[in-house]
């Protein structure tokens, strides 16, 4: 999950910044170590094969590689097109951010319009609070390799109470039908259950039923704003003219930087720094906004910087489900994430499903 540090920063006194710069996760240092490594392993391979080894004659052919990759060096406009690169990946990341859905306003219009303290109100609510949560682990399951590895397939959200059995055969039959994206079904139960409520009277009023049929279809926008951030991303072709670029800069800069003889007096090459230390500048800015780039362009894996996807999931499940039956100097209720199968709340038949009829196995024909 992304590093939280601004709780550090809550005034400006000396140096709270300065701290900032020693921490190891999240930081630049543990994304350029290797880099910065490689760097200085050949630069004073190089340097030293120049300074001990090389020969008169062939130093002077080193020389000239040295001073030509200087002139053609800063030919690749890096600075431009990797700042348009990192703006337009910061971008992407905040506005999947900005993505990630909410629940809280379909909890609390549930405590509002749905008042009612009877077993049938309470169901009522908990089947809406689940199915919205249901929703959010099939969705995350897609786009997290995170929550896919904690509910790799169906049953597992059976096991942890987010399905019943019956459920979890509607959702394989609808799959078997030719729906290939069950995971906006359980929304569309969601907005059964409100008409239902309305039409049993737990819902007192037409413009109550809209307003949570609103906020249902607004997180399923969102769900799917979410679903598109995934799906789309920067063209291939970008990153890697981006990646070529810097590499191959650094590969011109390792060689432009070398050491040459004093005496032969070539221009900004008059002193002997030992230790490339503005180089090693160069490569920590230009190298870490590419790997900045790199740890932000998939926000929905597992370093550092990904969206924290488990908790944000834990939290809505909890959350939303106290919001929505919590009353005003009330104990909260226990956490009944899922009624029985003998529950009266019948959401679906699931033979009458649209679409053609499931092709019988073949070999079960034959036997």
């Amino acid at each position: 999950m992304p590093v939280e540090y601004t709780k550090a920063v809550g005034d400006t006194h000396c140096c709270v910044f300065g701290r900032l710069l020693f921490r190891w996760r999240g930081s630049v240092y543990k994304l350029l170590w290797r880099d910065l490594l490689v760097y200085a392993v050949l630069y004073a391979s190089l340097s030293c094969l120049y300074r001990f080894y090389l020969k008169d004659d062939h130093r002077k052919v080193f020389e000239e590689v040295v001073l030509h990759s200087m002139r053609y060096r800063d030919l690749i406009p890096v600075s431009f097109i990797l700042g348009f690169y990192v703006t337009l990946v910061v971008g992407r990341w905040w506005a999947s951010c900005h993505a990630l859905p909410d629940n809280a306003d379909v909890a609390l219009l549930l405590a509002t319009a749905m008042t009612g303290k009877d077993i049938r109100s309470f169901e009522l609510r908990s089947r809406v609070v689940r199915y919205v949560n249901l929703t959010y682990v099939l969705l995350f399951r897609h786009v997290s390799a995170a929550v896919h590895h904690r509910y790799p397939d169906v049953q597992s959200l059976v096991n942890d109470r987010f399905l019943t059995e019956r459920e979890k055969e509607a959702l394989e039959e609808a799959e078997t039908r030719g729906c290939q994206d069950t995971k906006w079904l359980p929304m569309s139960w969601c907005c059964q259950l409100v008409q239902a409520a309305r039409e049993e009277g737990y819902i007192d009023c037409e413009g109550d039923k809209n307003a949570l049929v609103n906020a249902l279809v607004t997180l399923r926008g969102q769900c799917g704003r979410l679903l598109a951030w995934h799906h789309y991303n920067i063209p291939l072709v970008y990153t890697q003219v981006v990646t070529i670029a810097v590499y191959t800069y650094f590969i011109f800069s390792l060689v432009s930087e070398q050491y040459l003889d004093e005496s032969r007096h070539y221009p900004r090459y008059e002193a002997d720094l030992v230790v490339p230390l503005f180089a090693f500048l160069e490569l920590i800015f230009y190298l870490g906004l590419l790997k900045v780039a790199e740890a932000l362009i998939n926000p929905f894996g597992i370093d550092d910087h990904s969206f924290p996807f488990l908790n944000i999931l834990e939290d809505a499940r909890y959350s939303a489900f106290v919001i929505s039956h919590t009353r005003y100097g009330e104990k909260p209720p226990t956490a009944h994430w899922r009624p029985g199968e003998e529950g009266r709340l019948s959401i679906m038949e699931v033979g009458r499903l649209p679409g053609p009829e499931p092709r019988e196995d073949s070999s079960l024909e034959s036997s």
